[in-house]
Order: structure tokens, then sequence, then C-alpha cells
């Protein structure tokens, strides 16, 4: 069973812009025409007043009024979290960015090895003048 949160109503004027939350939900077009732009093969949509779609978690969607100087109004209705979600979201988002700066520095690091390796290398296979044949 999924869990909703509490329904809102807003009006969507000409030329702005709304960014629906990416916990997903339920969007009804209550009057006018809303433009739905959705990531991924979902793509751009209009919907007409009593038109209703979900939106999944993690989705990134944005509507706005379809057409210049007209007003739309919609529902929506957030998916809520649910208690483990809400526990181990934040804690989640940060241990991916702590692991996504380690991940970086580790690859800074080997590309400074191998360049360092490929110096060493080169100090190897280059003689240094007045040895050659030394040894003979």
């Amino acid at each position: 069973m999924k869990a909703q949160a509490s329904t809102y109503f807003e009006r969507l004027e000409s030329s702005r812009a709304r960014h629906l939350e990416r916990l997903g939900g339920e969007l009804t077009v209550l009057s006018g025409r809303i433009w739905l732009t959705r990531d991924g093969a979902k793509g751009d949509h209009f919907l007409e007043a009593s038109d209703t779609v979900r939106i999944g978690v993690d989705e990134y969607a944005v509507i706005e009024s379809a057409f210049q100087g007209d007003a739309a109004t919609f529902r929506w209705t957030p998916r809520r979290q649910t208690v483990a979600g809400r526990i181990f979201a934040e804690p989640l988002l940060g241990l991916a960015f702590v692991t996504r700066i380690t991940a970086t520095a580790f690859s800074g690091l080997a590309r400074w090895v191998a360049a360092a390796a490929r110096w060493a290398q080169g100090c190897i296979d280059t003689p240094v003048e007045g040895t050659r044949g030394a040894g003979r």
C-alpha cells in the first residue's frame, strides 16, 4: 500500500514553471491545459482538465501552463516517504556524497602514481652520460 501525503491544489500562472517533488505522486489537471516535461523516454505531454498522471519516485518532472496568457489549476498528491525512507534518506545522500569525493580523490591519486611510474621508467631507460660502457 502506498502512503499518500496531504493533497494540495495550486493555480499555475502563465509563464511560471513548477518542479514536482522527486518522491513521486499523482498530478490531476482541474482546469486549463498543462505542459508536463518528464525525464527519460517519457518526454513531454500535454494534459487537459480531468487528466491524471502518476509521477514515479526519483523522476524529474516540471509542469507549466500550456498556453501563453492562460492559467491552469491542478491537484498534486505527493507520495509520502515511509518511516524507513525518512530515517535512511539523508544519511544515504551523505554517504553517496562522501563516496563520490573519495572515488574522485583515489582517481586523482592513481593518475599521479601512474605519471610518477612513467617518469621513473623514463629515468631507468635513459642512460646517464659518461656511464655507457664503463663496465667493459
